[in-house]
């Protein structure tokens, strides 16, 4: 609770004076006639109340002389309840946002039109609204952009977009932050160890995510940050290899990009693995540029450097690692084997929110995955860390993930 107090003061204190802040939950986005999709909850609105459930509202008001933050849920269905289980009750919905004011969510509308109109706060000048999906549903028949026209027309007041002050906030994370990943991480090496422990000749691709999946689900149900990506062979060239339908087969690698989420935040590794257990020939010389480029950006990092500056030293660095090993020749470019960033940030989301321009500040925890892609051998390597910006440069949170050459082919000499 402490943890969300902060975020909201932090919150608080980047608004301006007589203003207040709407922020909400969401609700399931409709599968077909009568399903619905899982509920993923708005990620600002978690960051500031660490509630996951649909329907939900948080109203902060900012004036000369109070703070006072409000906190909406859905009131109490008996029928809902049989049919979708239990809702939160104000006592734990306080319980678990740190908030004393918790309120059903049809009062939503009449507080805020007591709190503009009625100057119960003081005159108030302007409305915050999270604005980053204009198109996000808030509840049956109203979307974000619906409900920024109707505040304008009902009260006449400056609307301000809140994204910008979240994304900042968001992008430093807290020492709390910080360990919900290590510990996503630390579940996600374990899942891939089993994965790698089941990993023989003739399985299907698709085989290694559902036991990565397996073992997230076997240990305290760890869900997934994204959709697992196993891919063999020539279609780790693919980034974002969609079907894992094909065959294992023996002198392939395979590459695993993956991550469990824990309490909310995100794991995102990537490795490749020899499926016979040794790296050979034009796969050890891939995998072994990769590696050093993934090595040599990670010690590269210090506050004041930005995401492109990472970006063109791994280009640079690929591209006559490339040419001392005979991979390519200087005429060819090296955007034909490497074609992505080599960084994002990572926290509530995979891709976590980021103003990419800005330098890197003591706090960020972002990404480093250099690779290549050479589909004339059939080969595709990436090999991807969770790194913490800090003072002193970086430190690599995944570091318990092997990636060495021999640690790799040690960990595969375990398989029975």
């Amino acid at each position: 609770m402490l943890e969300l107090d902060s975020r909201r003061k932090k919150l608080f204190d980047q608004m301006k004076d007589n203003s207040v802040a709407i922020f909400f939950s969401g609700v399931s986005k409709i599968a077909s006639e009568d399903e619905a999709l899982p509920f993923v909850v708005n990620k600002n609105f978690f960051y500031l109340t660490g509630i996951k459930q649909e329907h939900s509202a948080l109203m902060l008001i900012k004036t000369l002389g109070e703070r006072k933050a409000y906190l909406f849920i859905d009131p109490y269905s008996e029928l809902k309840e049989k049919w979708t289980g239990k809702r939160l009750t104000p006592e734990a919905a306080s319980l678990i946002s740190g908030l004393k004011n918790v309120y059903t969510s049809d009062n939503l509308e009449t507080m805020l039109s007591l709190a503009i109109t009625k100057q119960q706060y003081g005159e108030i000048d302007c409305l915050y609204l999270d604005l980053t999906s204009p198109e996000q549903k808030l509840k049956d028949g109203m979307f974000m952009n619906d409900l920024m026209v109707k505040l304008q027309l009902d009260y006449q007041k400056e609307i301000v977009d809140s994204y910008p002050i979240l994304r900042d906030l968001r992008m430093i994370k807290s020492s709390e932050e910080i360990e919900n990943m290590v510990k996503a991480i630390e579940k996600t090496n374990n899942g891939i160890a089993y994965a790698i422990s089941k990993l023989k000749v003739g399985m299907k691709e698709h085989e290694l995510a559902d036991y990565f999946e397996l073992y997230g689900r076997l240990h305290d149900r760890s869900g997934l940050a994204f959709s697992t990506i196993i891919a063999s062979g020539k279609n780790a060239t693919c980034l974002h290899y969609p079907s894992q339908n094909d065959t294992v087969r023996e002198n392939d690698l395979v590459l695993f990009d993956l991550g469990y989420e824990y309490n909310g935040y995100s794991a995102d590794i990537s490795r490749t693995f020899p499926v016979n257990g040794k790296f050979e020939g034009v796969q050890a010389k891939i995998y072994e540029a990769v590696l050093n480029c993934n090595k040599a950006v990670i010690q590269m990092i210090k506050p004041g450097l930005t995401i492109k500056d990472l970006q063109e030293f791994a280009t640079e660095y690929l591209r006559k690692q490339c040419i001392n090993s005979g991979l390519m020749d200087m005429n060819d470019d090296i955007r034909n084997y490497y074609y992505h960033n080599v960084s994002h940030h990572l926290g509530l989301d995979t891709h976590d929110i980021s103003l990419r321009e800005k330098p890197l500040q003591n706090g960020n925890v972002i990404t480093v995955e250099p690779g290549l892609y050479f589909a004339k051998y059939g080969v595709g390597v990436r090999i991807e860390d969770d790194v913490l910006v800090s003072d002193n440069g970086s430190i690599v949170l995944s570091k318990n993930i092997v990636k060495e050459m021999d640690e790799v082919e040690r960990l595969m000499a375990t398989r029975g």
